[in-house]
């Protein structure tokens, strides 16, 4: 029996199986962490945030969050960062178009309104805050020489000396109807904020009153 034992085990055949360690995205990883942080800002405010209550929306443990950020600020630096960035990217989707421009900063629907709750939140945090202030300083330069250049391109009516201060104006029209549709959603829908945007911006730009058109019965 041993012997026929020993000849079956050496006719068979041995595989080393070498189980290779899942490779990990860390760019997706950040930006997972980053969105779930997003989450939690526009939910319960910056003072409230906690790395557990980010670990805990990303579905992961404290410490896979600690390893890529140290600490609260670095994480809440980052979310600041990915509001910006993501705002940017839609601008250049936007091709030139003015009121689409706009339109990005806007809480028009929930991830945007989720984005305006985050940007009102880190305005209060800024007060004191000299890096916090530089960044929305360069942010708002930033913004500021996007809309000269639309300005430039799609509306020619518009003198040459006169669109920086228009684009100033038209940033603080945004900034106030980003506040009101923020604070009281139900009472500034998504129609209401653009219909005040395109009242606002005929008179600045020159243009005839565009309303919508209200349907019949």
């Amino acid at each position: 029996m041993a012997t026929v034992s020993t000849a079956l085990a050496l006719s068979l055949d041995f595989y080393i199986i070498t189980i290779m360690p899942k490779k990990v995205d860390h760019k997706e990883r950040r930006r997972a962490f980053t969105e779930a942080a997003i989450e939690v800002i526009a939910e319960r405010g910056l003072d409230a945030l906690r790395l557990v209550d980010v670990a805990r929306a990303a579905g992961v443990t404290t410490g896979s969050l600690t390893h890529y950020f140290n600490d609260k600020d670095q994480l809440v630096a980052a979310a600041l960062d990915h509001v910006i960035a993501e705002s940017i990217r839609q601008i250049a989707e936007t091709q030139g178009d003015l009121i689409a421009t706009l339109a990005v900063f806007l809480p028009l629907d929930e991830r945007s309104r989720r984005a305006a709750r985050v940007w009102l939140a880190f305005f209060g945090r800024s007060i004191g805050n000299e890096t916090l202030t530089e960044v929305h300083r360069h942010y708002y330069e930033e913004f500021h020489r996007t809309l000269v250049d639309r300005l430039r391109l799609s509306e020619p009516q518009v003198a040459p000396e006169n669109r920086g201060p228009v684009a100033d104006i038209i940033i603080a029209l945004v900034d106030g109807i980003l506040v009101r549709a923020t604070l009281d959603p139900a009472g500034w829908p998504a129609d209401r904020q653009m219909e005040h945007m395109r009242l606002a911006l005929a008179p600045l730009l020159a243009r005839p009153v565009e309303r919508e058109k209200e349907t019949t019965s």
